[in-house]
């Protein structure tokens, strides 16, 4: 749009942080197989998003242990984040989630649950720029399920819901956000590696 350039914009660390670590997690875990769903409405003015339907149909299931905790990827395809569309989610603590199972847990970028959605397929890639991603910021997400290897190396199963959960661009939470209802339900996959071959 005019008068808009996101080079202009002061960079935030905390989303682009998050974006190098789910980078780096995609090439140390293993594809899961499940299903889920991803909808909601997102507004973002540089990519002509007003309040714009979002329907991802997530088929793509990534899971990855790190040390205390677990990370999670759901999309829809098996693109890398910087071409595709759908959400990360950091849990710090696998084993205290495990004990709270069915209780909703607040999610933010301070909390033990947090949650990031990328739409580059939505609003194509830029070599100018990173990846489109907005930061959960107000919701909470209740897990029925969660593969955590420090607790039970054997149940494998992950499956979670949420709805309203608010994602913003920290720089810009007024006109670039989304809010959406989502959840999966997935199996972790030993020995499928997510990591791509030339």
């Amino acid at each position: 749009m005019a008068g808009s350039s996101r080079r202009e914009r002061t960079p935030t660390i905390a989303p682009r942080a998050w974006l190098h670590t789910s980078l780096a997690v995609l090439f140390a875990c293993s594809v899961g197989n499940g299903e889920g769903e991803l909808t909601g409405v997102i507004t973002d003015p540089e990519c002509d998003l007003e309040g714009a339907a979002v329907d991802v149909r997530p088929n793509f299931f990534v899971a990855d242990d790190d040390r205390e905790g677990v990370t999670i990827r759901v999309q829809r395809g098996g693109d890398y984040l910087v071409f595709s569309d759908g959400l990360s989610i950091g849990v710090a603590d696998a084993a205290g989630e495990v004990e709270r199972l069915g209780t909703p847990v607040a999610v933010g970028p301070e909390g033990d649950v947090r949650m990031t959605f990328h739409y580059s397929h939505t609003c194509a890639f830029d070599r100018d720029r990173l990846a489109t991603v907005l930061t959960a910021v107000e919701g909470t997400i209740t897990f029925e399920s969660l593969w955590a290897p420090e607790v039970d190396d054997d149940q494998l199963e992950t499956a979670a819901s949420f709805s309203g959960v608010r994602f913003v661009d920290p720089a810009n939470p007024e006109e670039r956000f989304a809010v959406l209802d989502g959840s999966f339900r997935f199996l972790f996959n030993r020995g499928r590696p997510a990591q791509r071959y030339p």
